[in-house]
């Protein structure tokens, strides 16, 4: 693959070549799908920072909040537990609160968004497509079944002795005399 990112190649089958910057990856952030970052806060002090990528059921997520970077990154931000001694790579990690990223300085704030921007994004535009082109597909479907199935149900419904221009719905069915 030339100039993918190593994500894409975790989440999308090889046969898909997408334009990247071209940013290297460690082997253990693409297992864990995130980026271990240092954020520094506003009291001077800094903590260590997990931006996930997230599963795929929950891109729909990232596009709502692609345009509210605050939610956005409190969503995708791991900070590890309290009392956590082991080194950040093996430490059991915990979601952030909400309004946690107001205590981040300007430069830890867009350093964690653009991680997770490449982490989402691309991602979660490829997912909405899908789902635009299942949903018209869908959409064609069911008007290539009405117009198979309408002809045959006034056929049948004519069968019957049922009058064509009463349907079930409309709340009463009368039958030809």
């Amino acid at each position: 693959m030339t100039e993918t990112h190593a994500l894409d190649a975790y989440y999308f089958s090889t046969e898909i070549n997408l334009p990247m910057n071209n940013i290297s990856t460690s082997k253990l952030s693409t297992i864990f799908a995130s980026e271990e970052l240092t954020a520094t806060l506003l009291d001077g002090s800094s903590t260590a920072v997990r931006v996930r990528a997230v599963p795929v059921r929950h891109l729909g997520r990232v596009l709502q909040l692609a345009d509210q970077e605050a939610e956005l990154l409190d969503y995708v931000c791991q900070i590890p537990e309290a009392g956590s001694a082991e080194p950040a790579a093996s430490a059991s990690w915990k979601q952030v609160e909400p309004g946690w990223t107001d205590a981040l300085t300007d430069e830890s704030h867009i350093q964690l968004y653009e991680a997770a921007k490449r982490l989402n994004f691309t991602r979660a535009t490829i997912w909405a497509e899908r789902q635009i082109a299942a949903k018209k597909m869908n959409n064609e479907l069911m008007l290539k079944t009405q117009e198979i199935l309408l002809p045959l149900m006034k056929q049948l419904a004519s069968s019957l002795g049922l009058s064509p221009a009463t349907s079930p719905a409309a709340g009463s069915v009368t039958t030809k005399s």
